[in-house]
């Protein structure tokens, strides 16, 4: 009987209108999501590419889908390594989506946002 996989939504916001710039924090915060052990990280896919592309779909600027396996018990680990990775960098955004629940990250470390986190968590198996 093979274990559970969690699909979780993650979706970069820079703060930037620069593209070239957000794909390379995506492409850091892959190098980092990547020493975690998920079952998979992929880009999301936005449907078909415009015309006169070679790819048959386009992807999602700054959106993964990540394959978190088991139980959930990795998910305050990669909360936490996307919290330092947004405090690094100090600006910037990242939403989480579990389903049809969704919370956004930012780098601040007010109390507010760490009780939503907790509950967030709570939802989610901690």
């Amino acid at each position: 009987m093979g274990a559970r996989t969690i699909p979780v939504v993650l979706v970069l916001d820079t703060g930037d209108e620069d593209q070239e710039y957000a794909e390379e924090q995506l492409q850091h915060l892959i190098v980092e999501l990547s020493e975690l052990d998920l079952d998979s990280i992929d880009r999301v896919a936005q449907g078909p590419s415009p015309p006169g592309t070679r790819s048959t779909e386009a992807v999602q600027l700054g959106a993964l889908l990540l394959g978190l396996g088991g139980s959930g018990a990795l998910l305050p680990v990669l909360v936490a390594l996307v919290q330092d990775w947004l405090n690094r960098r100090r600006s910037g955004s990242v939403r989480m989506k579990i389903g049809e629940d969704e919370i956004e990250l930012t780098g601040a470390s007010d109390e507010v946002q760490q009780r939503v986190l907790q509950e967030f968590l709570r939802r989610h198996g901690e």
